[in-house]
């Protein structure tokens, strides 16, 4: 059975606690970021029709079986051979809202057990050219949000590889205010979590990947001038 938690898990979630306690908000916006429910995956993408490698994804992700984890709620990268060297493994939550201007906070728990992964947070604005060809930056309309282009990337420092034991990756980043999509001055509209589970090798390969979270984070107050003169 993989090894418990680490210590790092415990700081870091102690750490981020302090952060929003002194002004934040506590309020994970992705919806269903701990895999709750009879639905686990309710609130993820795993099958991507528009994206030639990830046409043939959702197999590969998974509910972690119980036993694995001593009952932790975490979702399976399990890729057969001949994957994770070419494209890998990918789970996408579902865009959500987004304040353009606004900054966030983003944090994944990993054990990358055989392979490696890469974590970003996306933001996407609406696409002024729906009926361009759909690819991994050009997002079809569904589920009453218009189609989309991603107009930001944050990527969030990568997790140890190979490292059969649970780690904690995240960072802070502030969505861009506007951006410049064909010509004009628009704004993000959604953001979306993304991580991708690959390695260099033909063989098969897992990864565990556990409690997704991300936070809007309040601005601070501006510091006052001292207007009395000396």
């Amino acid at each position: 059975m993989p090894p418990a938690p680490t210590l790092a898990i415990a700081i870091a979630t102690l750490f981020l606690t302090a952060a929003l306690a002194c002004g934040g908000s506590d309020k994970n916006l992705l919806p269903n970021g701990g895999f709750e429910g009879k639905d686990a995956l309710h609130g993820w993408l795993t099958v991507f029709p528009d994206e030639e490698f990830y046409k043939d994804n959702g197999p590969n992700v998974k509910l972690a079986p119980a036993g694995d984890l001593g009952g932790r709620r975490a979702v399976l990268l399990d890729l057969p051979a001949g994957i994770a060297g070419n494209q890998g493994g990918k789970l996408e939550s579902v865009p959500v809202p987004v304040e353009p201007g606004a900054s966030y906070h983003v944090e994944v728990d990993c054990m990358t057990w055989d392979l490696s992964a890469k974590i970003h947070a996306e933001a996407w604005s609406r696409d002024p050219h729906p009926e361009q060809k759909r690819t991994i930056f050009r997002r079809a309309a569904a589920a009453g949000r218009p189609a989309l282009i991603m107009c930001y990337r944050a990527q969030v420092p990568s997790p140890p590889g190979n490292s059969k034991v649970w780690s904690s990756a995240g960072r802070d980043f502030t969505v861009p205010n506007s951006v410049v999509v064909a010509g004009k001055d628009q704004k993000p509209e959604f953001i979306s979590l993304k991580v991708v589970n690959y390695g260099a090798t033909m063989g098969p390969g897992k990864s565990y990947f556990a409690n997704f979270r991300l936070f809007r984070l309040e601005p601070k107050p501006a510091r006052q001038k001292n207007l009395t003169k000396p």
